[in-house]
């Protein structure tokens, strides 16, 4: 990450934070850069600033489109054997992963005992993905996995 695109401070980790959230939602729902920056709450200029490599241009002055991948650092948040722990995963393909393999942890949770069948073998950031029942029930009946939170809070993103 550059000098000039590193937070420095909890303001400016929220901002890229949000320009990464208008990034997806271009390559989601197909929207322009000002469309995604506007539901995202936040300016076109900003998602330059922190994303400008994800973004292409048609042509001089015409449309951004986002690309199909990037390889911009995300803290997110992954359940371990000892709770949901805070790491620092590289790319937007691995995001999409481990944002799959939550919603697929919580229909196990519901009962769905085949959602996690095909992230076995899969690793996170050097994290094994758990895919056990016993250590998932364990570990939901204290309350320690939190799957609505799949990034890290915005005050651990200067670390």
């Amino acid at each position: 990450m550059s000098r000039s695109t590193k937070p420095r401070n909890p303001r400016e980790a929220q901002a890229r934070e949000r320009a990464l959230a208008a990034l997806a939602r271009m390559r989601r729902e197909k929207l322009s850069r000002q469309a995604a920056a506007r539901a995202e709450h936040t300016d076109p200029r900003t998602m330059q600033r922190y994303v400008r490599s994800a973004l292409r241009q048609d042509r001089p002055r015409g449309r951004y489109r986002a690309t199909k991948g990037d390889n911009f650092r995300r803290d997110l948040q992954i359940p371990t054997a000892l709770g949901m722990v805070s790491v620092k995963v590289r790319g937007s393909r691995q995001a999409a992963i481990l944002g799959r393999y939550m919603n697929a942890l919580g229909k196990n949770l519901r009962g769905d005992t085949e959602a996690l069948k095909e992230f076995e073998g899969v690793k996170i950031a050097g994290h094994q993905l758990i895919i056990d029942p016993d250590t998932l029930a364990a570990l939901a009946s204290p309350g320690a996995l939190d799957i609505d939170s799949l990034y890290a809070a915005v005050s651990e993103a200067g670390r």
